[in-house]
């Protein structure tokens, strides 16, 4: 959840900045009008791309590549630097999975392994899973972080306002 956070937290932000370097018009606008654009912008997204790549504390990676049409559709590939790769494809309440000889003898301790898997398995969506199951879930709900208020400067999570 932290990264569909911090994802939406960073496109918001790539959208308000994109307003202020906008322009030319001369005109300046408020901190309030800028959220205001990036939140009717966030809530007019059809679909969502979102690659992200994770340094393990064993000094490898895990890079994932996700599209999602933020509601029940989406197509998941995440690849770790041991050479295992799972895809998903999640249609309505049923995935589809695919993990390869990599992913099968590390994750699931299947060394009798040898081939390269080319079937996909269907399985149905566990709704009670929340991820706990390995799987991607296709939901992408934008909550912006608050109202711009004129005022004394606040936190938002735990990071500390600049100056």
């Amino acid at each position: 959840m932290a990264t569909v956070t911090t994802t939406a937290l960073c496109l918001l932000a790539s959208t308000a900045l994109a307003g202020c370097g906008a322009g030319g018009t001369g005109e300046t606008r408020s901190a309030g009008d800028l959220l205001d654009d990036a939140n009717a912008r966030m809530r007019k997204l059809k679909s969502v791309t979102v690659d992200i790549t994770n340094l393990t504390t064993g000094g490898g990676t895990v890079t994932s590549h996700l599209v999602t049409d933020l509601d029940d559709r989406c197509r998941s590939t995440t690849t770790w630097s041991g050479g295992g790769v799972l895809e998903q494809i999640r249609l309505g309440t049923t995935d589809y999975v695919r993990p390869n000889r990599a992913y099968l003898q590390k994750w699931k301790k299947k060394p009798g392994v040898t081939g390269e898997q080319k079937l996909w398995v269907k399985t149905p969506v566990d709704p009670a899973s929340s991820g706990g199951d390995g799987l991607t879930s296709c939901e992408r709900p934008f909550d912006s972080f608050g109202t711009a208020k004129k005022g004394d400067s606040t936190r938002v999570g735990d990071t500390r306002p600049s100056r």
